[in-house]
């Protein structure tokens, strides 16, 4: 054994390398510049390969990296090993690094030659692509599943069921084709969980939307026809014209507050003035009447619009300002709300600011996640769906800002 360690770091009977060049400086300091170049050269290599290693966790077959890089330190080792003998001529040691190396380099091509197969398997980026515009579809359709749902609330009790059988159909549709595809992608996963969130919660409010829809028929319009059937009834025995027209006129009392009941429950679930005049009108007419309401100063900002909207642009924008007017006036506790509204190129901009109380935004997006309040889901997801931004600031005590950016050119 110490024979063998003193042939590896003895120079024996050899003569240095440089020799061979005759000790030429020229040709001397050519093979040390190369040889030393190339051995740095060789040394950055694995530092980079594994910084990527490092950053890059989700990289399959990482360990294939970390192998070439103790490749190729082998390699410049031996390069400069070179240098060394130019003086030293410990060839020894020198043919140890080259057989070392030579091991490393055998066993590095074997297992790529074992892991090309594998790596072919991977799906390429195409796919990947083909997987995400399937996904993006199928929430394109989602939402035009929800949208179905939305118009058919100015029906009663018929169309009412009509939309919940509707609404079952594209849910089940929807859940069927998520679950086919769960395993093409990962991250789409998170998008999954939102949308299921989003259909307990649409369910949800669709029951507690019926709930209020019966109560307002059977309390207030119930009544209000009970009390008209009873007068007329009641003309039906009567004589005494005074009688007779008192009757009359309060029946058409009764009517007129009962028409009005009818016109309040359909401008709450759809306002006829954004299919008739356009979303500024709308939004304007939805402001004022939610000021009146609740006591809020409440102001439209509204630049001319250049380019006419496509119903379902306008029907996002007017639900957004719908579900961020109805949490002021439930929890922000504000004096005043600022709605802005503007055009600029291909892109539709909203702000909707008020000076109230403000929340902790990151942990009521966790509480809706979890399947609590749908309001902030409901807006975020409102403007995804139509390949808009959302941006929702908010401090304790700062009152709250919501920053809505949506594409034109997608409608």
């Amino acid at each position: 054994m110490l024979e063998l360690l003193k042939n590896l770091f003895t120079a024996g009977p050899y003569v240095p390398h440089g020799h061979c060049y005759l000790w030429n400086p020229e040709l001397v300091w050519l093979h040390i510049i190369s040889d030393s170049l190339i051995a740095l050269a060789y040394y950055s290599i694995p530092i980079t390969l594994v910084y990527f290693v490092y950053k890059r966790e989700d990289l399959p077959f990482n360990w294939i990296f970390l192998l070439f890089g103790m490749f190729i330190i082998a390699c410049g080792t031996t390069h400069l090993m070179e240098v060394w003998t130019l003086w030293h001529p410990v060839y020894w040691l020198s043919g140890l690094l080259k057989a070392l190396t030579a091991l490393v380099s055998v066993y590095t091509a074997l297992e790529l030659m074992r892991l090309v197969p594998l790596a072919l398997a991977l799906p390429s980026p195409a796919q990947l692509e083909t997987a995400n515009q399937q996904l993006l579809h199928q929430i394109t359709e989602r939402q035009r599943a929800e949208e179905a749902l939305q118009k058919a609330n100015d029906e009663l009790e018929t169309k009412v069921k009509n939309r919940t059988i509707e609404l079952a159909k594209a849910n089940e549709e929807l859940r069927t084709e998520i679950a086919q595809r769960k395993q093409a992608e990962q991250a789409q996963r998170k998008i999954q969980e939102r949308l299921q969130t989003l259909s307990s919660k649409l369910i949800e409010a669709q029951e507690s939307e019926r709930r209020n829809l019966a109560r307002e028929l059977h309390d207030e319009i119930g009544q209000a026809l009970t009390a008209v059937k009873i007068n007329l009834q009641s003309l039906q025995h009567l004589s005494d014209q005074s009688e007779t027209a008192l009757l009359t006129q309060e029946s058409i009392s009764i009517a007129e507050v009962a028409l009005q009941q009818v016109r309040s429950l359909s401008l709450d679930l759809r306002p006829s003035l954004l299919d008739d005049l356009g979303l500024v009108a709308a939004l304007r007419w939805y402001i004022d009447r939610q000021s009146q309401r609740s006591g809020i100063i409440g102001e439209l900002l509204a630049e001319p619009l250049e380019t006419e909207l496509s119903p379902n642009l306008e029907t996002t924008c007017f639900r957004i300002v719908q579900e961020a007017l109805t949490n002021v006036v439930r929890h922000a506790q504000a004096k005043r709300v600022t709605v802005e509204l503007w055009q600029q190129e291909d892109q539709l901009h909203l702000i909707i600011r008020d000076d109230g109380i403000g929340f902790d935004v990151q942990a009521a997006r966790e509480r809706a996640t979890q399947g609590g309040s749908l309001g902030l889901l409901g807006l975020e997801e409102r403007a995804v769906l139509v390949g808009g931004q959302i941006d929702i600031q908010s401090e304790i005590g700062q009152g709250t800002e919501i920053r809505v950016c949506l594409p034109l050119a997608n409608h």
